[in-house]
């Protein structure tokens, strides 16, 4: 819990004890406990912010004050007092366990040399149709952050975990199965980095690395990565993948959901397969277009903040899931793709040939042990098997043992019953992160 609220905890639940007891001081009680409730539930409210799991809290510090506004203007019953402090005690109690369950996380620690500077751009690709939009004559547009080496100023504010998480929280939430208000504390989730700020001075090139997220997933599903490459002279640029992620938000205030058309059920084998190669096919593009504009931005010059500082000679790009399949695609095509990280592999959308021919760059194949032990044959471990006897670069390949495939990214991180609820294997989630970076 915050340190505010979880004083206002404190005090109530001796507040209700004090109340509990037969004797005692009633000015106590009944005036100075009062206004140390009032003083301090308004101080949380203001300086860190309500949030649902306070509800409980919230309740029994009325509850108590009634108490007291009861024995100072009426004739209370001592039996109706320790009743009602006996349910205030018990929602303190319980809200203190909602507290700890559904937690607000801290920024995942960074330990490179260099503080970390975000920005957020709406792109869209003139170049292409929209194949997953209602209207027939839209361009494909995507939302792009990018992390970076910094040196913030007082004036750069610290970024949220998610810019956009007040709209995108009830789809996080959806679809992994929990109450959609569930997630709407993440709004006070704060990252590492600050909002435009500038990059760190000097000359120095830093080398590009562009990250895919997952199906269903979000851009900054992996900010525990991102953010730590960046602190290390990275410059990492993340786009969200319009239609495939869970919601993407746009400037403007459109809402783009995941379009679950793009991976038909109830369909052939082989109608599937062309379904999800077409979207693989889709993500690859949107890592060549926002490489290419980068490059434009760079030899624009003007105030771009990263003109003049990214070295398009040393490229890398990573993914995960269904993002590691767009990197292996993406990485077929485009020399320009100098080195790939895979994350939980979904290779079974990669085109045939990509799989036949293999990869001529270095890259790392890292594995969730629930990904590697499947219940009956697996044909995605068998294509990622040929893709790799194939490729003529060097492969790296392992499994982190009792892990899932949420493991990867920072869901974990979410709720002590991550485990529970399917968003992690059985080893503590700071030690997956880790072991990652």
């Amino acid at each position: 819990m915050r340190n505010i609220e979880l004083i206002l905890s404190i005090l109530t639940i001796l507040s209700a004890l004090l109340y509990l007891l037969p004797h005692g001081s009633g000015r106590l009680k009944y005036q100075m406990i009062p206004l140390v409730l009032i003083f301090t539930s308004a101080a949380q409210s203001v300086l860190e912010g309500f949030r649902w799991q306070l509800w409980p809290l919230s309740v029994a510090v009325v509850l108590l004050l009634l108490t007291a506004g009861k024995h100072l203007f009426a004739s209370g019953v001592r039996r109706k007092q320790t009743g009602i402090a006996a349910m205030a005690l018990s929602l303190a109690l319980l809200s203190l366990i909602i507290g700890w369950l559904a937690p607000i996380p801290k920024p995942y620690p960074i330990s490179g040399p260099y503080q970390v500077g975000t920005i957020v751009l709406p792109l869209e690709d003139s170049s292409r149709m929209e194949i997953y939009a209602d209207a027939p004559d839209a361009k494909r547009e995507i939302m792009l952050q990018i992390w970076y080496p910094a040196s913030p100023t007082k004036e750069n504010q610290q970024a949220l975990w998610m810019p956009d998480v007040a709209e995108a929280a009830p789809a996080i939430a959806g679809w992994i199965g929990l109450p959609p208000f569930s997630l709407s504390h993440l709004k006070y989730v704060k990252a590492n980095a600050f909002v435009d700020a500038p990059v760190v001075s000097g000359s120095q090139k830093f080398p590009l690395l562009i990250f895919s997220h997952g199906w269903s997933g979000f851009k900054e599903q992996n900010i525990y990565q991102v953010e730590e490459l960046a602190s290390h002279g990275y410059v990492v640029a993340a786009p969200s993948h319009t239609y495939g992620a869970v919601l993407t938000v746009f400037p403007d205030g459109r809402q783009m959901p995941r379009n679950d058309s793009a991976l038909p059920e109830d369909v052939t084998q082989e109608e599937y397969d062309r379904a999800s190669n077409r979207l693989v096919r889709q993500w690859a593009a949107d890592i060549g277009f926002v490489l290419d504009e980068l490059v434009r931005r760079d030899k624009a010059g003007g105030d771009w903040q990263l003109s003049g500082r990214l070295d398009f000679n040393r490229v890398g790009i990573f993914g995960h899931s269904t993002g590691g399949g767009a990197t292996a695609e993406f990485c077929y095509t485009d020399v320009r793709c100098k080195a790939a990280l895979m994350m939980d592999l979904w290779a079974e959308p990669v085109s045939s040939s990509v799989i036949s021919t293999g990869l001529p760059q270095p890259f790392l194949l890292m594995h969730s042990a629930a990904w590697t032990e499947p219940t009956e044959p697996n044909r995605n471990f068998s294509q990622i098997g040929e893709l790799v006897a194939a490729s003529s670069g060097d492969v790296t390949e392992f499994i982190i043992a009792d892990t899932m495939h949420h493991d990867f990214t920072g869901l974990p991180l979410l709720t002590p019953l991550a485990g529970d609820i399917g968003l992690r294997g059985t080893i503590p989630a700071e030690r997956v992160l880790n072991l990652i970076n």
